[in-house]
């Protein structure tokens, strides 16, 4: 019976995990949805939704604990689980944070007289870091090596992409001098998307570590 209560607690982390997930991919999604449209109210919502967000996120480090403590013994294969939890529920907090980052940064820009449309790549980078964040959880949730592996190549276009925005920015930067506060604003944008593509390849390796017990880098 403790066995069985156990087996339904370790399914529930798993769960709650790939909830949490879909919070986060939302809250991408939103928030570029609102700079997309300067929709400063959509931004709002993001901000507004951060704390559950972060509350989703002690809940399962709480329940992780909880388990560790009182669950005696623990075979590996747990273990994993568990620490694997405790660890993506971090990197997906901090995607939330990004979001939220961008979300702000939209409620700000609307608030100026003039806004500054994004670069288009700007598009192509938000689209990749979201398909990023969605694979790892795939990836997660099938314990598929394959598809963590598949993020490094989608991570070096997003570097790329970074690169050739940070410089268009500051080119423009020095060319309209008045609009630079507009323009740190889509720095710091080109910045949260590229720290979202990071996180989720560290989600991609601790998948790796999930299903084989090796720690391996792929970012």
């Amino acid at each position: 019976m403790l066995r069985e209560r156990y087996a339904r607690q370790i399914n529930s982390l798993r769960e709650d995990l790939l909830r949490m997930g879909s919070m986060v991919e939302q809250a991408l999604l939103r928030a570029l949805h609102a700079l997309e449209t300067w929709d400063a109210l959509e931004a709002a919502r993001v901000s507004d939704d951060d704390p559950k967000i972060d509350a989703a996120w002690r809940d399962l480090e709480e329940r992780t604990i909880r388990l560790l403590a009182t669950q005696q013994p623990i075979v590996a294969s747990d273990l994993r689980l568990i620490t694997t939890v405790t660890a993506i529920a971090g990197e997906l907090e901090r995607i939330g944070d990004y979001a939220n980052s961008i979300a702000r940064r939209v409620r700000r820009a609307v608030r100026r007289p003039k806004l500054l449309l994004p670069p288009p790549q700007i598009n192509e980078m938000a689209t990749l870091a979201i398909q990023m964040v969605n694979t790892s959880l795939e990836a997660f949730l099938r314990q598929d090596t394959d598809l963590a592996h598949g993020l490094t190549a989608t991570d070096e276009r997003v570097d790329e992409l970074e690169d050739r925005l940070r410089e268009h920015l500051i080119a423009e930067a020095q060319a309209r001098p008045e609009q630079i506060e507009a323009i740190i604003d889509l720095l710091e944008v080109v910045h949260a998307l590229e720290r979202s593509a990071d996180r989720a390849t560290n989600i991609g390796e601790r998948v790796i570590y999930l299903c084989t017990s090796s720690m391996e880098t792929i970012n």
